[in-house]
């Protein structure tokens, strides 16, 4: 994959609350986009910069993420401080089988307002050579910042950077399903790589399988499409032909919070690094079933470097 120049993931990064299985709670950093850049960071070569893009309050728990951010190795240069609002929180609960489910309090976000100054957001994009955003991001900014992140991302891609999505449907962050659905045809037509989730797909437009997403994906302009299937085969996409692979079978998932983050993370990682697409995905796949078998979205980067094969850096 030809481009020059730093990776970025935009997005909302909230505070994490899990329970660590003693009757108390640990709080982390984390959300989907920063889980890839967690992964991105961890996995790429130290010379590759990897930059978060997003906008957090002046308080007290805004500058703790912050500093959590930077000390993972990822450049916080793109993060905007917000005077009147804060950060997001979630808590996770975890079934018997490590399936999770999450409660939220987002309403005083400042990530809401990432794209608020769309000719910033452009500059803050401006030489990379890979932009990753989830349809997350996308609902949470509202129709105005989407305009507005439409822009910066069309102009980074003029520039050279390629583009990376995940629609990441989550029905009650938009405004209605009409919105989700235009915005799912412009950035097909627009993104290099698409990395659905089927469940996902399935949930917001009605398909079948996951060779109907794909198809479906593809016909709106997406060369390359990979459609994870939890446990089940990661359909890949590749210029309208498919090829189907099989992840690790056999886990017992302690926590699923993050596995199709860390996909997406390892899949990018491995294209950056030259790897076609039919050997990133079981890559990625192995990320993802590390990631499965710890608590909490976030593990360590040495632990992430183990699961792709790749050597522990020194130090």
């Amino acid at each position: 994959m030809q481009a020059a120049g730093g990776v970025f993931s935009i997005g909302e990064c909230m505070v994490e609350f899990f329970d660590r299985g003693d009757g108390c709670w640990q709080r982390g950093f984390a959300g989907d986009t920063l889980n890839v850049a967690w992964t991105l960071r961890a996995l790429l070569p130290a010379e590759v910069p990897v930059g978060y893009v997003s906008r957090v309050g002046r308080d007290a728990v805004s500058d703790a993420m912050v500093d959590f951010i930077a000390a993972a190795g990822v450049g916080t240069e793109g993060i905007s401080r917000d005077p009147e609002r804060t950060v997001g929180l979630y808590t996770i609960a975890t079934d018997a089988g490590g399936e999770r489910s999450f409660t939220y309090w987002r309403q005083a976000s400042a990530a809401r307002r990432l794209a608020g100054d769309g000719p910033a957001l452009a500059d803050r994009l401006r030489g990379a050579r890979l932009v990753y955003f989830s349809g997350i991001t996308a609902a949470i900014v509202g129709p105005e910042g989407r305009a507005a992140l439409l822009a910066a991302l069309a102009e980074a891609r003029e520039a050279g950077a390629l583009l990376a999505y995940d629609p990441n449907y989550r029905p009650r962050l938009w405004e209605d399903a009409g919105a989700m659905r235009s915005f799912a045809r412009q950035i097909a037509g627009l993104a290099d790589i698409l990395l659905p989730t089927f469940e996902d797909e399935a949930a917001a437009f009605g398909d079948a399988d996951p060779q109907a997403a794909a198809g479906r994906l593809a016909g709106w302009g997406c060369g390359e499409v990979v459609v994870k299937d939890g446990a089940r085969e990661t359909l890949l996409f590749q210029n309208g032909e498919p090829s189907r692979h099989l992840p690790p079978q056999g886990l017992r998932p302690v926590d699923t919070t993050g596995a199709g983050d860390s996909f997406n993370g390892g899949y990018l990682a491995a294209r950056l690094m030259g790897l076609a697409p039919a050997a990133a995905v079981p890559l990625a796949q192995a990320v993802a079933a590390r990631v499965v078998m710890e608590r909490g979205a976030l593990i360590p980067p040495d632990t992430l470097r183990r699961a792709a094969g790749l050597p522990v850096r020194a130090g």
